[in-house]
């Protein structure tokens, strides 16, 4: 065999075994040990919509939309967080100091949700 050969199979059986190990480990969900973590709201909708998340991480949310305002807040039995009005380019910060499932609803576009699973 060529040596262009042997490393064509190499990196064959690497990409191979990589892929299995991936496949192995479930689906991929977004948690990062002390992570901040950006949160957009744009068209009447927070991206992403489901964050996994750790006890300590902090998360921004950033108003991308030109002209909307929006307005995010919780109300859980723990604690309550509202980031007021939040005029376009604008942004809020929460850091997550309890742990369960918690969502953060827009006030003036009642649709608009995102989900927090908090370890």
């Amino acid at each position: 065999m060529t040596n262009c050969n042997l490393r064509y199979r190499s990196l064959l059986a690497g990409t191979l075994v990589l892929s299995a190990a991936l496949l192995a480990l479930g689906p991929a969900q977004a948690h990062l040990s002390g992570a901040i973590r950006i949160v957009l709201q744009k068209g009447r909708h927070y991206d992403p919509g489901d964050l996994f998340l750790h006890r300590g991480d902090t998360i921004t949310l950033i108003n991308g939309d030109e002209n909307a305002v929006h307005h995010a807040f919780i109300e859980a039995d723990r604690f309550a967080f509202d980031a007021g009005d939040q005029e376009p380019g604008r942004q809020a910060t929460l850091i997550l100091k309890d742990a369960g499932d918690f969502v953060i609803q827009c006030g003036i576009h009642p649709k608009m949700k995102l989900t927090l699973h908090v370890q």
